[in-house]
């Protein structure tokens, strides 16, 4: 088996997929840690370059650069997946000391004291700890959308680890030829492995970047872009199956209209801007009297709706004055002039199993109108008798 023919393979790959990841981050431009990852394609491509180019360009080149272009392409390898998965990690040192390790010892045993052992096994090793570093940030990483690719490249991390832990071990018992392109079969099936599992990493960071360009995708679909909340088909959607729930499980659920007062005087006096600050507070102050599992969105323009599972009617009316009061407590200060925001809710409870979600919503409306009616600023609750209507 001829090891200067894989190394040319290699090279030859590394090409195709570096063309490939050009492409793919051009296209993707925004996509997080892209041109680290091509950096990192592009070293790994320079490195392979360089070791299949060993006797025809001068060894400082071919030996300390090509160890060097290597190691320094899984330090980018890293940052490329810090960046995906945005986060800043402290770990990031200890890729820059391995990087600096490696230069001191690659240029010691590769150029100044040529030892091809010495230089293989300190290699090897550095190449061992970037690898299970590298595996072990993937597997720390908890993203639902991520969590079989992030998986997936960690193994294959761990895959070229074990790899360089098989070589560093050959080398250090069996030692290494003279000539390193006529090392025989145990360095070169260690050239064929680590070419599959590269290549392997490079497919699991493009499905974990096409996972995420599928989240946001979703999550575009799903959310109102002023306030982030639900927009009006998630919330409707996602309350459909609330209901479903609730109702199998044999327990209550309660859904709430909000209606801003007199909204569009704030558009009209202070102009949409200060309409858009407005709608960000209230969502604000929305979620912040949220429960895990309720619902919040935004339905309309000045127009909100929560849905509250397994509640109770007291619950209901109890959590609706609360937000009442919170939005009540939202200030706007355009212009230096203080004003207080006001809002009207209108409450309606899961009251048995023919309840669909249009009723529930209809039931809803008919509340928040009683209140418009009488002036605003108040919560009523949907009754089958005239009474419900209340402050607090």
């Amino acid at each position: 088996m001829d090891i200067h023919t894989l190394h040319v393979e290699h090279v030859v790959l590394l090409t195709v997929y570096t063309l490939l990841v050009l492409a793919n981050s051009w296209a993707h431009r925004g996509t997080r840690g892209i041109r680290w990852f091509f950096l990192y394609n592009l070293f790994a491509l320079l490195g392979a370059g360089s070791v299949a180019l060993r006797g025809r360009i001068p060894d400082f080149l071919s030996i300390v650069g090509g160890d060097m272009f290597v190691v320094v392409g899984y330090f980018l390898l890293f940052l490329a997946l810090a960046a995906l998965f945005g986060r800043r990690s402290r770990q990031i040192y200890l890729q820059v000391f391995l990087v600096l390790v490696a230069a001191v010892a690659t240029v010691e045993t590769g150029y100044i004291h040529p030892d091809t052992k010495a230089r293989l096994i300190a290699y090897s090793t550095i190449l061992l700890c970037q690898q299970v570093q590298i595996a072990f940030f993937l597997f720390r990483r908890d993203i639902d959308e991520l969590h079989v690719a992030g998986n997936s490249m960690g193994l294959i991390m761990v895959g070229l680890a074990l790899s360089n832990l098989i070589r560093v071990v050959g080398v250090a018992y069996n030692g290494v030829p003279q000539d390193y392109l006529k090392s025989g079969d145990f360095l070169a099936w260690i050239v064929i492995l680590n070419s599959c599992l590269q290549c392997g990493a490079m497919v699991a960071y493009v499905w974990m970047t096409a996972s995420l360009l599928r989240r946001d995708l979703e999550v575009q679909a799903s959310t109102d872009p002023l306030t982030g909340l639900l927009n009006r088909r998630a919330f409707e959607e996602a309350s459909e199956r609330a209901l479903v729930a609730c109702r199998e499980a044999n327990v209550g659920l309660a859904a709430i209209i909000i209606d801003l007062d007199d909204f569009k005087e704030i558009n009209d006096t202070y102009g949409h801007r200060y309409g858009d600050e407005t709608l960000i507070s209230v969502a604000l102050a929305l979620g912040a009297g949220m429960r895990k599992n309720d619902l919040l969105a935004r339905i309309g323009g000045d127009e909100f709706a929560v849905v509250l599972p397994q509640t109770t009617a007291a619950e209901a009316d109890e959590i609706a004055e609360r937000l009442r009061h919170a939005i009540e407590g939202t200030e706007r200060l355009p212009e230096g002039a203080r004003s207080t925001l006001t809002a009207s809710f209108g409450v309606a409870v899961k009251q048995n199993s023919t309840d669909s979600w249009d009723e529930l919503i209809m039931r809803c409306d008919r509340a928040l109108y009683s209140v418009k009616r009488v002036g605003g600023n108040l919560v009523q609750r949907d009754l089958d008798w005239p009474s419900g209507l209340f402050t607090v």
